[in-house]
């Protein structure tokens, strides 16, 4: 078996500096005794981060715990691919993850945006991620699964917007219209009451940080989903709200944003939720940026930009997301 295997070498190269805010990543080239080894030579090896607003964001949403219980609970469920996972320790606030390198399948480049051909991939996986939770009773081997459906959470979250609006306005209020950050003020405090409007619809396990630079995508096209560190029951449309607003050039998404809403119910739908269950996607995808502006004005506010290309990204994530929610009146909510 594995466990009689004798590694001789193993060479570490550092990847994904300014992309990865919660881990380290490092490519391993593992050299084995027996070079038959069945296992593989290229592997990647994930860490929590050192950067102290990254390691304080990550401890208070226990990332590295959740992506340990995905790989070793929610992985075998889900028909979106993943990478095989090697080793998977936890012990305190140490973590290592050992998954297979996917060479040559390469990231996504989320400043420059997915194209068309990446998008439909990644929205096709995020309705096979989707599907088998919809609507589901929560079992017990899911209860570890943090949700929006947990009490507490929306008071916690509201008063850590709260908290970060001054600072996340003053670094990137400049970018941003001001009917956008007029939402954002009024969004804040209503929190509660989109979270219960959420609860009334089907929940699901959703991704919650399902970008291009969390997929892997090889030469056919074909996607594979890393980065578990945020996995959480809340409605599927957050997933998609994220992945569409935030991800793709402004131009491209308002061609192709409609065409992406019905793939992702189409689906859905092949996977057996009905058509009852998805009729309100559009909606909750249009009021779901709202919440993106207030998650996006929590985190980045502690985040550090320590080079130009992490600060690009931070900025192309916010001037789409606002565009987006421009375009899809998501401050209609605000009125009802």
């Amino acid at each position: 078996g594995a466990a009689d295997v004798e590694v001789t070498a193993v060479k570490a190269e550092p990847l994904a500096a300014g992309t990865a805010f919660f881990g380290l990543l490092a490519r391993l080239d593992v050299t084995y005794a027996d070079p038959d080894t069945p296992l593989p030579t290229r592997l990647i090896a994930k860490t929590p981060t050192t950067e102290s607003g990254g390691r304080a964001v990550g401890e208070m949403l226990n990332v590295w715990a959740r992506e340990a219980m995905f790989y070793s609970r929610l992985a075998p469920l889900i028909s979106t691919p993943v990478p095989a996972c090697r080793a998977n320790m936890l012990e305190g606030g140490n973590a290592l993850l050992v998954l297979d390198d996917l060479h040559p399948a390469t990231p996504g480049d989320q400043v420059k945006g997915a194209d068309i051909a990446q998008a439909r991939s990644a929205v096709i996986a995020l309705a096979e991620l989707h599907a088998p939770f919809w609507g589901r009773p929560r079992t017990d081997e899911l209860r570890w699964v943090p949700g929006l459906d947990t009490s507490g959470t929306a008071q916690a979250l509201q008063g850590a917007m709260s908290a970060a609006l001054p600072t996340f306005l003053e670094r990137f209020g400049g970018l941003l219209p001001d009917v956008g950050i007029d939402w954002l003020h009024r969004f804040v405090p209503r929190l509660g009451e989109w979270r219960t409007g959420l609860l009334d619809r089907p929940l699901t396990i959703a991704h919650a940080d399902y970008r291009v630079e969390n997929m892997l995508f090889d030469a056919e096209g074909g996607v594979t989903v890393i980065d578990w560190q945020t996995a959480m029951y809340t409605g599927g449309p957050t997933d998609l709200s994220f992945f569409v607003a935030t991800n793709l050039e402004i131009e491209l998404r308002r061609r192709h944003e409609t065409e992406l809403i019905e793939l992702y119910s189409d689906t859905l739908h092949s996977r057996g939720v009905t058509a009852a269950e998805t009729a309100h996607v559009r909606d909750d995808y249009c009021t779901a940026h709202l919440w993106w502006m207030g998650m996006l004005a929590n985190n980045l506010s502690a985040i550090e930009t320590p080079d130009d290309r992490s600060k690009a990204l931070f900025e192309a994530m916010l001037t789409r997301l606002y565009a987006a929610a421009l375009d899809a009146d998501s401050g209609a909510w605000l009125d009802r």
